[in-house]
């Protein structure tokens, strides 16, 4: 029973820190149509940068994840920028930001090597629920913290003026020119966000994990098999479909060890795939 709370617990704060990363990822293929292969960049940016930050500046972990996240939105408007010339070629797209995610991995190699690195957590000990059952704090704030961003960012989608034209955008991006919507604005606000999700993620997930500049590609297969799990374009599929890749992982990760889990998570992607090509939520166009 110990080990089942636990799981479920660990699992939740695995899955909703892949949430954010897998909506952001969504959210940009949902108003763009196009794959960004360079979303794992704004992850690993955040975390690399915060660890500077704490350990070359002795900033504390609040301003350094700050700063962190904000780098991440900046490399996110530079992909954006890098790829508008080619934004209707999508195999362009996909080479350009695959190439930057490869570059920025090797320059993070030459600066701080190949040796896992975690970040100071927000909150340090461990919270003692059972005699038996001690869990580390920043695991359980990770939880309602994800969960906390993840409804902010539904509501602003379902109810601001500004998310309305983004899912209109998504929904028929000729429409929505023509009836005057500012679409460059809306490209630009949906990156920075996207990124934004994806820079808090590396930031939450580098206080539980080490990360390493090959995080930058697995965190895009985490990102791609989630989506697909859950269905292209679908926002609130992405983020089911999260804690079940959770789930998945931690279970992986658990009886097989951590370098099994992209293999089990494209099998998922695979056997969802064979019996229901448009994902668990996604539908036919």
């Amino acid at each position: 029973m110990i080990e089942f709370i636990e799981f479920i617990l660990f699992g939740a704060a695995i899955g909703g820190i892949f949430a954010l990363i897998a909506s952001g990822f969504s959210l940009i293929f949902g108003v763009s149509r196009i794959l960004n292969f360079a979303h794992g960049v704004c992850f690993a940016v955040s975390a690399y940068s915060a660890i500077f930050l704490i350990k070359e500046l002795s900033l504390d972990v609040y301003s350094a994840s700050l700063i962190g996240v904000a780098m991440a939105v900046l490399f996110g408007l530079l992909v954006y920028a890098m790829t508008k010339p080619i934004r209707n070629n999508a195999v362009m797209v996909i080479i350009v930001t695959l190439a930057f995610a490869l570059l920025l991995e090797q320059i993070l190699l030459l600066v701080f090597g190949n040796r896992g690195l975690t970040l100071t957590p927000f909150v340090e000990g461990v919270q003692v629920i059972h005699e038996n059952l001690r869990i580390a704090k920043i695991r359980l704030i990770a939880i309602p913290m994800a969960i906390a961003i993840l409804l902010a960012l539904d509501l602003f989608i379902n109810r601001s003026m500004l998310g309305k034209r983004i899912q209109a955008v998504s929904q028929d991006l000729e429409a929505s020119m023509l009836i005057g919507i500012n679409v460059e604005k809306v490209f630009i606000v949906t990156i920075a966000i996207s990124s934004a999700l994806a820079g808090f993620a590396g930031i939450l997930y580098s206080q539980i994990f080490n990360v390493y500049p090959a995080m930058i590609l697995r965190v895009l297969i985490y990102a791609f098999a989630i989506v697909i799990l859950g269905g292209l374009g679908s926002f609130r599929g992405s983020i089911l479909a999260s804690f079940m890749i959770g789930y998945v992982y931690l279970a992986t990760m658990k009886t097989l060890g951590a370098h099994w889990s992209e293999f089990v998570m494209l099998i998922t992607i695979v056997g969802i795939l064979a019996i229901r090509p448009t994902g668990l939520f996604g539908v036919r166009e």
